[in-house]
């Protein structure tokens, strides 16, 4: 790993450990800096802002639970798979509710940023099977309005969620 790649982990690294320790909302880009020893302007100079830092560090983590969720996945059909995949993802996410709200409502209008790994994820459901497009599609909509229901609903839980989602995917032919 050279200097630059190294030094944009440390930043990660440290940020992810400051908002699990105090909150995305409390943690300054100083305390992050200060902790992966670098200057502020370091910081910046990786990622222009806060929410571009937390992005990144949720992308990460978001793939490390993918991996997770791989290693136990054996079953046969896209919508068997999204359902497994969905209790890894859906614990991730109400275990760090106060960075996904920040995150979603950070990137509505930047869907850009997860799209390649939203696309890989997909194929993911459809392996060893036709790809379908419009059904991965709207298998992405199921599973998005379903965690914005569970981020929102602090009584939520995984198995809660997973029942609504498996519940939407049930009219999808």
């Amino acid at each position: 790993m050279n200097k630059k790649s190294s030094t944009k982990q440390r930043i990660l690294d440290a940020s992810w450990q400051l908002f699990n320790e105090y909150g995305y909302t409390n943690t300054t880009t100083r305390q992050i800096s200060k902790l992966a020893g670098v200057a502020t302007g370091t910081v910046f100079s990786h990622f222009p802002t806060k929410l571009d830092i937390l992005k990144m560090a949720m992308h990460e983590q978001i793939e490390q639970v993918l991996v997770q969720a791989a290693q136990s996945e054996k079953l046969h059909t896209p919508r068997l798979r999204l359902r497994h995949y969905a209790k890894f993802l859906y614990e991730f996410y109400l275990n760090n509710r106060e960075f996904s709200k920040e995150l979603l409502s950070g990137i509505i209008w930047q869907q850009a940023y997860f799209s390649e790994q939203l696309e890989s994820f997909k194929h993911t459901l459809f392996a060893g099977q036709p790809y379908d497009v419009h059904k991965a599609d709207i298998m992405m909509d199921c599973y998005f309005m379903t965690l914005l229901i569970g981020l929102n609903d602090e009584t939520s839980n995984v198995d809660s969620l997973v029942r609504l989602l498996s519940n939407k995917l049930q009219s999808i032919q």
